[in-house]
């Protein structure tokens, strides 16, 4: 990584520091990968949470601001979950590998498609941070 990109990176961490984020990936390296780019940013991450049972369990325990969620968990979906999510003012990010998820629009915070690059998921992170909590 390149000094600028470093600062660039260290630039927003202010601004995501401390936010709570709940991580929905059953991929383990997908997941870990993540979660280290989250919590290099200074947000405290729940998770990552494999099943949507998972997912609604840390989500009740811990409240979290925004979630990033995959939308094929092994052998089910996440539809279900991510609508929960939002009507919890809880702000999504839906990560997939369809070009078009079959997630309805106006409950998600943001959709990225897999593969993206750090630069694109830290891009959806600070514009999702910025929304007001009740966005819906």
């Amino acid at each position: 990584m390149s000094s600028s990109r470093k600062q660039h990176v260290g630039g927003e961490k202010a601004s995501l520091r401390g936010v709570r984020v709940l991580l929905v990936e059953d991929t383990w390296h997908v997941a870990q990968a993540l979660k280290s780019v989250l919590q290099q940013m200074g947000m405290v991450v729940l998770g990552p949470a494999g099943t949507t049972a998972a997912a609604k369990r840390l989500a009740a325990e811990h409240t979290p601001s925004i979630a990033v969620v995959d939308v094929n968990l092994g052998g089910e979906t996440s539809c279900a979950l991510i609508e929960e999510l939002c009507d919890q003012n809880i702000r999504v990010i839906v990560i997939s590998g369809y070009a078009m998820p079959p997630v309805r629009a106006h409950k998600t915070a943001a959709i990225l498609q897999k593969p993206f690059s750090a630069s694109e998921f830290l891009a959806a992170l600070q514009s999702v941070a910025a929304q007001p909590q009740t966005w819906q």
